[in-house]
C-alpha cells in the first residue's frame, strides 16, 4: 500500500478541497480533571480530593508509636489529663501515650487474649473489656502506691466472649454491649449486674449515648439498630439493615443518629496476608487469624464476594435542606454497599451516605462525620448538610479500626495490619503532589496548553508539570521518557513544552502557607491535538459476481486512525499498458460494480484511492492506494473451427469440431437439430469442458430423410457465446 501527502491540487478527488466539514476529525482534545473519579486513577501524595473534584493538601498524620508490637488498635479513650489509652490485639494489652511517650500500661494475663473496648469510669478510672479464651472480663485498672496496675474483676458471665463497647451513664452505671449471644448488660454502681436485653442477634457491636436518658445499640445481621430507656430498659428498634452488620453509632446534639455499617460482603480487605475464618467455637462474629493463630475479633470478610465499584462523585448545587431525601433502603442479602443511616428524633431514617468500603469507625464532630474505613485506610469525612465527601487522609496497607474524637480538637486514628495510633493534624500537609496515570492520545500527538483552576489563599503555591513518551510504562521505562518540565503556575494558560508523543503525564505540587491553609484545585485541563495519519486499506478485492459474467465487484477496507471521513476513486489499468484511467470518484461506499462488456478483453487491475482531504486543511491531507491482483476480463467470443460431419447407417449424425477460447476456458458445447425447441449437450472429447482448446462430439438421433442443419453452440467461462452450423443431408 502506497501512501502521499499532498498539495492543494489533488491528484484524485478533484473539488473535495471546498466540501470540507467545518469541523475536522482531528481537533484539539482537553483531558480534564474535574471530578473525583479522574483523579482517582492517579497518585497521591500528601494529597486528596473529594466528591466534587477539588484536589487540595492533605492533613498530617503523626504516628504516635516509633516501633509499634502490636498489630491492631480495637479502642481509644481519653482521660481527663489529656492521655490517650488504647487497647491492643497481637498482643493483647493496654497501652498509654503521656508525656510524649507511648508505652505498654497493662499486659493481659494468658496468651491468645484481646482488649476490645475501653471506657473512662465515674471516677476517672480505666475500664477495660477482655475478651479471649474463657469468659470474657470487665475490669477496672487502677494504680497501687508502688505505680503498679491492679486489675479488678467486674464483671463475666459464661457463655459471653466478647464485650464489644462499654458505656458509662451518668449516674455511675455500666453497660456492656456483648457477644456471642447479643445481650446488653448493665451494671449498678453497687457491682450488681442485670441482664437489660437480648437483642436474639448473635452480638451487639456498637453502643452511643442518646438524648433523653436513651441508649442506642447496634447489631449484627440483621443489622439492627435498637433505642433502650435507661430509665425502664424498653427497647424500640429503630432500624433493621438487613444482612449488614451495624459496626459504629453517633449522635449528633440536635439528635440525629448515625448508624454505618461494615458488612465483610461488600468490601474486600487489603492485607493478602490475612485470612479470615469462624471464631473458634463457631459461634458469634468471625475471627481474624493469621497463621492459625486469632490474632483479633474485630475485623473479618466471607471469601467469594469482590468488592463494589466506588460510588459515584455526586456534583451540583449545594442543598438547603438540613436532611437529604430518603433513599430506598438495601434489600436483605442483595446490599450493594455499606453505607451510613440517618435516623431522626422522630424516628425517620434514610440512607445518608453510600461507601464500598466497610466503616469500622465513626464519629461526630463540628457538624461533620468521620468514617474511618478498612480495606484502603482511608479517613473520609461528609458534611450531612452540604453533602460533601472529602478524603482527609489515607494510609497504605491499613485499616482504621478505631477513632477518638480528643479534647483540644485532636482527633486520633487507631489501625489495624499495622498496627499504629496517630495523631492527625488540624492543618494541611505542608507540600504535597498529584501526578495522574499515564495519558494516552492514541496516536502521536502535539500538546496544547495546561490550565490549572484553583483557588489560592495568600502564601499558597500551585504548579504543574509534564513529561511525554512513546512507551507506555512511565514507572518502568521511565528513562526513555522526556525530563520533566518547567513548573507552570496555576491560573494561567501555558504552552506545554513536553515533546511530541503519544503519551503524557502530569503532576501537580501544591504548598500551603505558613497559617497551614491548603490550596484548592478546582479543575485541571491539558490539550492535545493527534498528529494526522495516513489512512489505510487493510484489503481490495476483485469478486466475479454471479449471474453477470461481465460485472466485477470490486470491494475494498478500509481505516483511519484519526476517524477523519474517507472518500475513494478507482482507477484500473490493463496490462502491457503502463498509464491508469479514471473509472470512478467521490465514492464514499467500499464497493463499486465494475462493468467489464466496456473495455477490451484482456488481464487488468484496478487501483483503489483513500483520501482523507474531506476532514484535513490541504496541508494536512494524505492519499493512500492499494491495487486489486489482476483480474480477466474476455469479451470475444470463443471460435468454433475444424468442423466436420458424419451420417452413420442407422441415419443418426455425428458433428465434431474444436472451440477456442484466448483467455478463459471453455464451459459448454451444445447442439441444435434444424432450429428445434431444445438444445442438447455435446460430449467433450476429454470428458470436461474445462479448458481454452476443447474438442467435442455431437451425436444426433435417427433423422428423416433429407436435407437438415445441425447447429453447435459454444459457451466460456465470462458468458460469451458462438454459434456454427453444418448442412447434411440424410438418404
Amino acid at each position: 500500500m502506497k501512501s502521499r501527502k499532498i498539495g492543494p491540487w489533488l491528484v484524485c478527488i478533484t473539488g473535495v478541497l471546498w466540501l470540507q466539514s467545518v469541523v475536522w476529525a482531528v481537533h484539539p482534545v482537553t483531558w480534564r480533571f474535574n471530578s473525583e473519579k479522574a483523579y482517582s486513577t492517579g497518585t497521591f501524595t500528601a494529597t486528596e480530593v473529594n466528591n466534587y473534584g477539588q484536589l487540595f493538601l492533605g492533613r498530617t498524620a503523626v504516628k504516635l508509636v516509633k516501633k509499634p508490637t502490636f498489630g491492631f488498635v480495637n479502642t481509644m479513650v481519653q482521660t481527663k489529663n489529656g492521655d490517650i489509652f488504647w487497647g491492643s490485639s497481637a498482643p493483647g494489652k493496654v497501652w498509654v501515650y503521656a508525656a510524649g511517650k507511648a508505652r505498654a500500661y497493662y499486659n493481659l494475663p494468658g496468651t491468645g487474649r484481646q482488649v476490645l473496648s475501653l471506657a473512662v469510669g465515674e471516677r476517672g478510672h480505666l475500664l477495660a473489656g477482655i475478651s479471649g479464651p474463657g469468659p470474657a472480663r470487665l475490669v477496672r485498672l487502677t494504680q497501687n502506691a508502688g505505680g503498679k496496675v491492679v486489675a479488678q474483676s467486674l464483671f463475666h458471665r459464661m457463655g459471653i466472649k466478647y464485650i464489644w463497647a462499654i458505656h458509662v451513664n451518668t449516674n455511675g452505671s455500666i453497660y456492656l454491649a456483648t457477644g456471642p449471644t447479643g445481650e446488653l448488660w448493665k451494671i449498678s454502681r453497687a457491682g450488681k449486674a442485670s441482664l437489660v436485653l437480648k437483642t436474639g442477634t448473635k452480638n451487639i457491636l456498637a453502643m452511643v449515648q442518646a438524648p433523653h436518658q436513651n441508649l442506642v445499640v447496634g447489631t449484627d445481621s440483621p443489622g439492627l439498630v435498637i433505642r433502650v430507656s435507661e430509665k425502664t430498659d424498653k427497647p424500640f428498634v429503630l432500624l433493621s439493615a438487613g444482612a449488614a452488620e451495624i459496626d459504629a453509632l453517633a449522635v449528633d446534639p440536635s439528635g440525629d443518629i448515625f448508624a454505618a455499617t461494615a458488612s465483610p460482603l461488600l468490601a474486600r480487605i487489603g492485607a493478602a496476608a490475612l485470612n479470615m475464618q469462624a471464631d473458634l467455637a463457631g459461634m458469634g462474629r468471625p475471627a481474624l487469624v493469621h497463621g492459625g493463630k486469632v490474632l483479633n475479633a474485630r475485623l473479618h470478610k466471607d471469601k467469594g464476594h469482590v468488592a463494589p465499584k466506588p460510588a459515584k462523585a455526586r456534583l451540583g448545587r449545594l442543598p438547603t435542606r438540613s436532611h437529604p431525601l430518603p433513599l430506598p433502603f438495601p434489600s436483605v442479602g442483595n446490599v450493594k454497599s455499606n453505607v451510613v443511616y440517618q435516623i431522626t428524633p422522630m424516628g425517620r431514617a434514610s440512607i445518608l451516605l453510600h461507601v464500598p468500603d466497610m466503616i469500622l469507625a465513626m464519629v461526630y464532630r463540628d457538624g461533620k462525620l468521620l468514617l474511618g474505613l478498612g480495606g484502603h485506610g482511608r479517613l473520609l469525612e461528609y458534611d450531612p448538610f452540604t453533602q460533601t465527601e472529602t478524603l482527609v487522609t489515607r494510609l497504605k496497607q491499613m485499616d482504621i479500626l478505631s477513632l477518638l474524637a480528643g479534647r483540644h480538637g485532636g482527633l486520633y486514628l487507631g489501625t489495624a495490619n499495622g498496627g499504629q495510633v496517630l495523631r492527625l493534624s488540624g492543618k494541611a500537609a505542608a507540600s504535597g503532589t498529584y501526578m495522574s496515570r499515564v495519558l494516552d492520545a492514541k496516536l502521536p500527538a502535539d500538546w496544547g496548553v495546561a490550565h490549572l483552576q484553583a483557588a489560592m489563599p495568600p502564601g499558597t503555591r500551585v504548579t504543574i508539570r509534564t513529561r511525554s513518551g512513546n512507551v507506555k510504562a512511565a514507572k518502568t521505562l521511565g528513562r526513555f521518557w522526556s525530563a520533566w518540565s518547567a513548573a507552570m503556575p496555576a491560573n494561567t494558560w501555558r504552552k506545554i513544552s513536553s515533546p511530541a508523543a503519544r503519551y503524557l503525564q502530569f503532576k501537580i505540587h501544591l504548598m500551603a502557607n505558613k497559617a497551614g491553609q491548603s490550596p484548592v484545585v478546582d479543575a485541571a485541563g491539558l490539550v492535545y491535538q493527534q498528529i494526522t495519519v495516513p489512512p489505510q486499506i487493510n484489503t481490495v478485492m476483485a469478486v466475479p459476481v454471479a449471474g453477470d459474467p461481465h460485472l466485477v465487484k470490486i470491494k475494498w477496507s478500509a481505516t483511519d486512525a484519526n476517524g477523519d471521513s474517507l472518500q475513494y476513486c478507482l482507477e484500473y489499468r490493463q496490462k502491457g499498458i503502463p498509464v491508469w484511467i479514471a473509472l470512478v470518484n467521490h465514492l464514499t461506499d467500499t464497493n463499486y460494480l465494475f462493468k467489464t462488456n466496456s473495455v477490451p478483453s484482456g488481464k487488468y487491475r484496478v487501483k483503489v484511492i483513500a483520501s482523507n482531504a474531506a476532514d484535513n486543511s490541504p496541508q494536512e491531507t494524505f492519499e493512500v492506494a492499494r491495487e486489486t491482483r489482476y483480474f480477466v476480463v474476455e469479451n470475444a467470443p470463443p471460435v468454433i473451427s475444424g468442423l466436420k460431419s458424419n451420417v452413420l447407417q442407422d441415419r443418426s449424425v455425428v458433428v465434431t469440431g474444436f472451440v477456442h477460447s484466448r483467455r478463459v476456458p471453455v464451459v459448454a458445447v451444445a447442439f441444435q437439430v434444424d432450429s428445434g425447441k431444445y438444445w442438447q449437450p455435446a460430449a467433450a472429447s476429454d470428458k470436461i469442458f474445462d479448458a481454452p482448446l476443447e474438442g467435442f462430439s455431437a451425436r444426433t438421433g435417427k433423422l428423416a430423410a433429407g436435407p437438415h442443419r445441425i447447429t453447435i453452440r459454444a459457451v466460456d467461462a465470462k458468458g460469451n457465446k458462438t454459434y456454427e452450423s453444418v448442412l447434411v443431408t440424410v438418404h
